[in-house]
């Protein structure tokens, strides 16, 4: 029997280094890709396109003239180059220590913000249509506040500035937008009201209070269930997915975890020459990459060689 298994050992063909090697850059790339994000250029074309396409469809689909096309026009470029301003001022200034926030991600960020913001003025742009230019206004400044909403929520859960910096950061882009807004409203006769402007504060005031509202319902669950906030958490998944930072996460892992001494099996296949050994550590690697134990089966490797 032990012949028989021998001879078959000698016949199997072991894979090399190399095949290991791609194999592990393989399960890689496919980790990465969880959080691949395009070029830095290729996400300022798509804002362009977004600021630009978006103006110009908007407001010639509430001015049927050829001066629609020139304010929308007009309006798209002028908020290409304020988004793009605010993101330079956020990654560069407000958020320059962060981990994550580079340029790449803030544009990233703020598309997403405009994404946001756009479907409101898609549906302001049909009440607007129907029931007046007024609803077109009311819409994109209900807009305004859910874009401040969704870059609180987003930035508080992802990074580790302080408060004043996120609650900066978060409201600069919308702010900056509004602007070109203010701009071709004035240009076609409307007037820029007391209560228009008062609107401003309150919705920023507001915001903060629902985005932290509910980041604080969501953090609770993680409290009550592992005593450690929900946000907590995830912002430190983020950190190391993102970033490769593994310190974040280990820490909470240590909080969580217990030490205790656990069972190794090892089977070797043993002759004149070492064909093959099977190591069974009585602990499951992981969770991912290189947080926790996901590193034992490579240290096995390397004891057992």
């Amino acid at each position: 029997m032990i012949c028989l298994l021998e001879n078959s050992l000698e016949g199997m063909k072991a894979p090399t280094r190399d095949s290991l090697n791609q194999s592990m850059d393989n399960a890689v790339k496919h980790y990465a890709s969880l959080f691949k994000l395009p070029s830095f250029e290729r996400v300022v074309l798509i804002d362009s396109l977004l600021c630009v396409g978006g103006g110009l469809v908007f407001t010639l689909a509430i001015f049927r003239s050829l001066e629609g096309l020139e304010l929308g026009l007009l309006l798209g470029v002028t908020l290409f180059l304020a988004n793009q301003a605010s993101d330079y001022v956020m990654s560069g200034l407000i958020l320059a220590h962060d981990t994550i926030y580079d340029a790449r991600r803030s544009t990233t960020l703020s598309i997403f913000s405009w994404g946001i913001w756009f479907m409101f003025i898609f549906v302001g742009t049909i009440l607007g249509n129907i029931f007046g230019l007024s609803w077109w206004i009311r819409l994109i400044l209900l807009g305004f506040s859910a874009a401040i909403i969704f870059r609180l929520i987003v930035l508080t859960a992802s990074s580790r500035a302080s408060q004043t910096r996120l609650i900066i950061a978060a409201i600069l882009q919308p702010l900056a937008g509004i602007i070109p807004f203010l701009v071709l409203w004035t240009r076609v006769g409307q007037h820029i009201t007391l209560q228009m402007m008062l609107f401003f504060p309150f919705s920023i005031v507001l915001g903060i209070v629902v985005s932290y509202t509910f980041l604080h319902l969501i953090s609770q669950v993680g409290t009550k269930t592992l005593g450690i906030p929900a946000l907590l958490i995830l912002r430190a998944f983020l950190l190391n997915w993102i970033a490769g930072l593994n310190n974040p996460l280990e820490e909470l892992l240590e909080r969580l975890g217990e030490e205790r001494d656990v069972e190794l099996t090892l089977m070797k296949f043993d002759s004149s020459r070492a064909k093959a050994c099977i190591v069974v550590p009585s602990i499951h690697p992981g969770p991912f990459k290189n947080i926790g134990s996901s590193t034992l089966p490579f240290m096995l490797k390397r004891s057992a060689e």
